[in-house]
């Protein structure tokens, strides 16, 4: 099953005339978000960046295994969870409210 999707992955790439390493905004237009939900996803370890860049450096990422991983409904599930609970807690933290986290706390201490 593996090899299919690298196969299909390659045929896009290659059909499609993508570069072989493509910038966090590039990603984002694939991914259909934002160039901080990409971050969001390096971060979270869902996305490797090539090389070992600096935290503060241009970070590029392989075309082809970015196609692989499109390709992988349970890894796009994974991305869409990532981020939306990564929003969900920025949001709640910036209006006062408790986290997931924090709530859980507090019922257990009761």
């Amino acid at each position: 099953m593996r090899d299919d999707m690298m196969q299909a992955a390659l045929a896009t790439w290659a059909a499609k005339d993508i570069p072989a390493r493509l910038l966090a905004g590039q990603v984002a237009k694939l991914l259909n978000c934002s160039t901080e939900d990409v971050a969001i996803l390096v971060s979270a370890g869902k996305l490797r960046a090539l090389g070992k860049p600096k935290p503060n450096a241009v970070k590029f990422f392989s075309s082809i295994e970015l196609i692989t991983l499109l390709a992988d409904r349970d890894w796009l599930d994974e991305a869409t969870k990532t981020i939306g609970q990564y929003w969900r807690r920025k949001n709640a933290r910036r209006n006062g409210l408790p986290t997931e986290k924090q709530a859980d706390a507090a019922v257990a201490v009761r």
